[in-house]
């Protein structure tokens, strides 16, 4: 039998917050336990979950006294979890209610399977009801070596795997300033089997405002970036030179498209490597001024991150 445990790490959003917990509490399925996170003191956020109850399922919080990042917080709450399913859901983002139904539907279906994700919904932070394009989850299975051509999984909040599968993978690299997710994932893929629910059951908030990215994003970006290619770099040397070539082209694609809003012309920069590496359509899209790259991204059925 499986038990589910929500991990939601926060920072001072208790108005965002409460969308997150409104979406589990609307779910089909009710999770066993939420854990909310609490990424430094914050006073406001701890009366709001002092004063929230559920008749759903066991509700608890963990205080993190000095933030030290989401994915110290996640990790935290994985280790406190009394769930053998993990979930994790970004405060910012929400899930459509068949999330956590369809997830564990498909770990019954198959027991190899150690990790299954969603596809998102892309939303603005100003209107999270209108959704501006889907991504859809379409590859599973052994994705090992081949989760090093891209991110296929995604966002941690689309994403289900059994505490066993988190642990032995190693948890959140907390050295790592960006791409944490991408990371976990290729460690969870080494281990286990991976499936998607065939739905779109997470909305994914991005803001409206470039100006309102976090600070520092670029430079994250690119420490990240140079952590990985060393981190793998011995794993990859025993791959064919092709998959090498993509897991770097896809990397500074990632970069590129971090900061392709508020800084265009360090985009190119990364589009152009990305493009050196392993041509891509992506890649030349991002050519495009960020303004008419928004507007043709609104009629695409569809696009992974």
């Amino acid at each position: 039998m499986n038990n589910v445990s929500v991990i939601i790490p926060t920072h001072n959003r208790p108005h965002l917050l409460l969308l997150a917990l409104q979406s589990i509490e609307e779910q089909m399925e009710k999770p066993d336990e939420v854990m909310v996170v609490m990424d430094g003191e914050d006073g406001q956020t701890e009366r709001f979950l002092n004063e929230y109850n559920s008749e759903h399922f066991t509700f608890r919080y963990l205080k993190i006294p000095k933030s030290k990042g989401a994915c110290y917080a996640r990790n935290l709450g994985a280790e406190h979890a009394a769930g053998n399913i993990l979930m994790f859901l970004d405060d910012d983002d929400t899930w459509e209610p068949e999330k956590i139904k369809s997830q564990l539907q498909q770990f019954k279906l198959n027991q190899e399977v150690g990790l299954v994700y969603s596809g998102k919904l892309v939303v603005y932070n100003t209107n999270r009801k209108k959704v501006i394009r889907r991504i859809p989850a379409t590859v599973e299975g052994n994705l090992y070596p081949k989760i090093f051509e891209d991110n296929y999984i995604g966002t941690t909040s689309s994403v289900a795997v059994k505490k066993e599968v988190f642990q032995q993978a190693g948890a959140f690299d907390n050295n790592l300033p960006a791409m944490q997710d991408y990371d976990l994932w290729i460690r969870c893929c080494e281990r286990t089997k991976v499936a998607h629910d065939n739905q779109y059951n997470v909305r994914y908030t991005i803001a409206k405002n470039a100006a309102n990215q976090i600070s520092g994003k670029s430079e994250n970006h690119h420490r990240a970036l140079n952590y990985l290619f060393k981190k793998y770099r011995e794993v990859l040397e025993g791959k064919s030179s092709t998959l090498q070539r993509r897991f770097k082209s896809s990397r500074f694609l990632h970069l590129a498209k971090a900061v392709h809003r508020n800084n265009y012309f360090y985009s190119l920069k990364y589009s152009l490597k990305s493009i050196f590496y392993y041509p891509n359509i992506k890649a030349v899209a991002l050519f495009l001024p960020p303004f008419l790259l928004t507007v043709i991204s609104v009629f695409q059925p569809g696009r992974r991150n």
